[in-house]
């Protein structure tokens, strides 16, 4: 029998009265989906509301302008630049660009909404196609979702301009929270609440290019290179592949295409109960996950075969206890100093994949060479059988 989820929330209050319970609780992998009570919607809202202090209104969401609307003010724009004095021949009319916001946009007064300009219906043509495109789960089918999803993004535009990827984002919370409750008449500030606590850091430090492969560059790399040298001399040095091509989806999308979206989700509830920026654990949690697929990345015949793999990571369903001990790790690894990451990950290596002289291998083409001659080996004693 299923419980009600005002009955989860009341049990999980119960249990853990403060933030601090409830968020410990979480790292330490007391409080997760296998729980009868446990619900991630208040988890998020919770966590969100009170440490990253994002908690708009309902009627501060500005609404999305119909296509009409945009018609009478791009036709107003044209008659209001028709002047025929000799200072205006020849003049065009150079579209506006938008720009980050440092003020609070939601905050100010709402403008005439029967004003718009083309651009704003520009980018609401892109969201809106991406909406269309967002098919995660059936309900993303449903107007009425669409309609929600679209009148996020085009408010959350307002903070930083669109780009592609974060309705995915917005779409994996929405339906955290219509699945705990599909009557929620709060959904649609809720999830904006969220998804724009989640972005805060997401975006500056991976949805701007140059931030993005500065980040790869000058922390992944140089993270990965300290943690497990022949992984980064394999990766960077002999199939001189730039972290970029491959990370962006990994970072952008906060692992849900890599992981999977159980995986992701479950990542997810731990990073948001962490009392840091959370993408400080980003390339410590790559580097990890690399590491669990390091013979895959060694059979590997060329930087083709690598590139496939990291672009189509061969992720399974994984255990609380699973996504607990990657974290614990990621944590772990993130408050050493730089000259104890390489014993850190050494004994990684060691535990992960016993047997292999890890200390000893400094270079995974040797790695790749002894797998084959035991492939060999094993192929030859199974035909004698």
């Amino acid at each position: 029998m299923s419980i009600q989820h005002s009955e989860k929330v009341r049990l999980t209050r119960k249990h853990y009265p403060t933030l601090k319970e409830l968020k410990l609780a979480v790292l330490k992998g007391e409080y997760h989906q296998g729980i009868a009570f446990f619900s991630r919607s208040f988890l998020w809202k919770t966590v969100c509301l009170n440490s990253y202090k994002v908690e708009f209104l309902e009627d501060e969401l500005k609404p999305v302008p119909s296509a009409s609307s945009v018609e009478v003010s791009s036709a107003n724009d044209t008659d209001n630049n028709s002047d025929t004095s000799p200072s205006s021949v020849g003049r065009t009319k150079t579209p506006s660009t938008l720009e980050p916001t440092t003020s609070d946009p939601l905050s100010q007064p709402t403008p005439d909404t029967t004003h718009h300009t083309s651009d704003e219906q520009d980018i609401l043509d892109v969201i809106r196609m991406d909406v269309d495109r967002l098919l995660i789960a059936p309900i993303f089918t449903q107007s009425e979702v669409k309609a929600d999803i679209t009148q996020i993004l085009y408010n959350y535009n307002n903070f930083t301009p669109y780009k592609q990827g974060y309705h995915e984002i917005c779409g994996l919370v929405y339906l955290q929270l219509y699945n705990d409750d599909p009557t929620n008449d709060k959904i649609r500030i809720e999830t904006f609440n969220i998804f724009t606590s989640l972005m805060l850091s997401v975006v500056p430090n991976f949805y701007n290019e140059d931030s993005l492969i500065g980040w790869c560059i000058s922390v992944f790399n140089k993270y990965l290179r300290l943690i497990d040298p022949p992984l980064y001399d394999l990766l960077v040095r002999q199939y001189r592949i730039e972290s970029q091509i491959w990370l962006i989806r990994w970072v952008r999308l906060v692992f849900l295409r890599e992981l999977g979206m159980d995986n992701t989700l479950k990542l997810l509830d731990f990073l948001v109960c962490y009392d840091h920026d959370l993408c400080k654990l980003f390339p410590f949690l790559i580097v990890l996950f690399l590491i669990k697929i390091k013979l895959e990345l060694a059979h590997c015949e060329d930087n083709g075969e690598v590139l496939y793999l990291l672009l189509h990571y061969p992720h399974k369903e994984m255990t609380m206890e699973e996504i607990k001990e990657i974290g614990d790790y990621a944590i772990q690894l993130y408050g050493l100093t730089e000259d104890k990451l390489g014993k850190a990950g050494l004994a990684l290596n060691n535990k992960w994949y016993p047997g292999i002289k890890w200390e000893k291998m400094k270079d995974l083409g040797r790695l790749r060479m002894e797998l084959k001659l035991q492939r060999r080996v094993r192929g030859a004693l199974n035909g004698k059988k």
